[in-house]
């Protein structure tokens, strides 16, 4: 089990997410409710966009150095990455996805479409779905070029390690799909979301010291990394940076002897809880502890770079900052 939580980790996908609607529409991008510009709502929905076929024929290149010719507009997209399929959905492409992995949940009418195990493939069902693209976040074997050797297209997008990540690949896709238009509009909606909050946090002089832990054996997210980014994004001081680890197994004396001000638990399904941490030996000593400033955040936003990526830099800095963003 912890294998399997840290590799989705390392992936930047503990669970892995969303597909098309049976009415042909997608999560809305709308104004949240307390009127920062961008929201990415698994649960609304709006009407998806056409794809531009005066943008074909295009050619991408994927993180893996290889480059993807593509003569029309894909209509049968698998995605075998949550996050990739938000960003599909959010740049107006949800009607061209019919197939999804095997954990995907926003949106919730991915749950009626044909699933792929995105760890352990297989090129046979992949080929059987008549695939005119398929997205994918690593390579378990020879995947892409078994796919690739069948005539289908394969992108091999690697879990973003930024932000910046995120937007580069937002881009990506919507030329891949023709969607290029609606990918910038969605990039230009994040980035303003994201500066929204980053004014709210103006004049902060001191860092608060944070402790993100991924699962029950200490594994944390540092720099180099999607969550590692959201928090240094906030100015948060994250004691896992002290390691030179993207994904560091920290002890627990060590976090004592960090003291962080905040601890941001995700592993509340592996049963962790704000009443657990406290229970822990030697942890009462540890300042978020003392200050009742331990949380839990869903899994999903901050393990998924895509247009949540806004969510969860709103959730995290309301956990570091409550008193500018109760």
């Amino acid at each position: 089990m912890r294998s399997y939580i840290l590799l989705a980790v390392v992936a930047a996908l503990l669970a892995l997410a969303v597909a098309c609607n049976s009415d042909g529409s997608s999560p809305a991008r709308t104004p949240s409710a307390s009127g920062d510009a961008f929201s990415f709502d698994c649960e609304a929905t709006a009407a998806a966009t056409a794809p531009d076929a005066g943008a074909f024929p295009v050619e991408v290149t994927d993180s893996a150095g290889n480059a993807v010719k593509l003569e029309l507009p894909p209509q049968h997209i698998v995605s075998l990455s949550a996050g990739h399929t938000e960003i599909l959905y959010a740049i107006g492409a949800g009607d061209q996805v019919t197939a999804v992995d095997n954990t995907s949940d926003c949106p919730s009418a991915a749950n009626e479409l044909p699933k792929v195990d995105a760890f352990v493939p297989s090129v046979e069902q992949i080929a059987g779905l008549e695939p005119d693209l398929v997205v994918i976040f690593f390579d378990p074997g020879d995947l892409q070029s078994s796919l690739q050797g069948l005539g289908i297209p394969v992108l091999n997008l690697a879990t973003p390690e930024s932000v910046q990540g995120v937007y580069d690949q937002t881009a990506l896709l919507g030329e891949a799909t023709g969607h290029p238009e609606d990918a910038v509009d969605v990039v230009a909606e994040m980035k303003e979301a994201v500066q929204e909050v980053q004014s709210r946090l103006a004049g902060v002089t001191e860092a608060p010291t944070v402790f993100h832990e991924i699962d029950s054996h200490y594994f944390s997210a540092g720099s180099g990394t999607f969550i590692g980014d959201l928090y240094g994004m906030l100015g948060a001081a994250n004691i896992a940076d002290a390691t030179g680890q993207p994904y560091p197994q920290m002890s627990a004396e060590a976090i004592i002897q960090a003291d962080p001000d905040v601890i941001v638990l995700a592993d509340e399904d592996a049963g962790e809880s704000p009443e657990t941490v406290k229970a822990r030996p030697g942890w009462g000593s540890v300042s978020a502890v003392k200050n009742d400033r331990i949380y839990v955040i869903d899994t999903d936003i901050v393990s998924r770079p895509g247009p949540r990526l806004v969510e969860a830099l709103r959730t995290l800095a309301g956990y570091v900052y409550p008193e500018l963003l109760p």
